[in-house]
């Protein structure tokens, strides 16, 4: 059965016809026939979060998706159940006296257009911000699985629908502790411009198979070429030799018992 905190990337890789459902469903979901987008951008979002994203009803689109893999859980659902939820209307105060050069404006269609995820970019415009400063975030979509990632790193979030353009208003709210801080180095890059990325799932290995796997293949790895490692666990171990041979990585806890490690080439 699929249900709503089933992971888009797992879904896809045991029903594939859940694919073209999707984006028969809606127009939204046609960036998944982009096959890095779809190994980036699925292994983040659940069914939930990507029927968030897409506007749709959650039980419709659960339906249609267990009815194309026969399971018995899907069943006729009334198209009125429920209306699309409504998107913030109140404007924080701190956005309504906010000095508009302290609006650091970031639009992500061009590159989400182009095929390429835009995360790693946006995280280095977090980074950059200062205490004082918002980022508007420019989008076709809502990013839903953003808003969490970021509500870690201190941040809250308004978000404004004008026609088919999402505005996302992100400003800091608490103070970040060292910790925090760290987690924010961790989804650093310096160049995402990456035109090849090589994907490994070693969460089912045994140590030390997981480094060895990773080592073999680090050669592949250039100033072209990214490499995401999804692991059970932060690879501590890992980090000194990849910095012995001239890489780095940097780790995202996605969540218990699931980390993603991006690997670059020292530049």
């Amino acid at each position: 059965m699929i249900t709503k905190d089933t992971k888009i990337s797992k879904m896809l890789a045991q029903y594939p016809q859940t694919l073209e459902v999707l984006i028969n469903y809606s127009p939204n979901f046609s960036k998944l026939n982009n096959k890095i987008l779809r190994k980036t951008l699925a292994s983040r979002v659940n069914v939930e979060q990507a029927a968030g994203i897409a506007g749709v009803n959650l039980i419709l689109l659960l339906n249609e998706l267990n009815k194309s893999i026969n399971s018995d859980d899907a069943v006729t659902v009334d198209q009125g159940i429920a209306e699309e939820e409504m998107i913030n209307t109140d404007k924080p105060e701190i956005l309504k006296n906010a000095n508009p050069e302290k609006i650091q404006k970031f639009d992500v269609r061009p590159i989400i257009d182009s095929g390429k995820d835009p995360f790693l970019e946006i995280m280095a415009k977090i980074k950059s911000l200062d205490a004082d400063e918002v980022l508007h975030l420019i989008n076709s979509f809502e990013p839903i699985p953003l808003y969490s990632v970021l509500e870690k790193k201190g941040y809250d979030h308004w978000t404004e629908k004008e026609g088919n353009v999402y505005n996302v208003f992100f400003f800091k709210t608490a103070d970040v502790d060292e910790q925090q801080k760290e987690e924010i180095e961790t989804q650093q890059a310096e160049d995402v411009e990456y035109e090849n990325m090589i994907e490994l799932d070693v969460r089912q290995l045994v140590p030390p198979e997981p480094m060895m796997k990773i080592l073999e293949n680090i050669s592949k790895v250039d100033d072209k070429t990214v490499m995401i490692v999804h692991h059970h666990r932060e690879p501590m171990m890992l980090y000194p030799k990849l910095e012995e041979r001239g890489y780095k990585a940097v780790t995202n806890k996605i969540e218990d018992n699931y980390y993603k490690v991006v690997i670059t080439k020292k530049r």
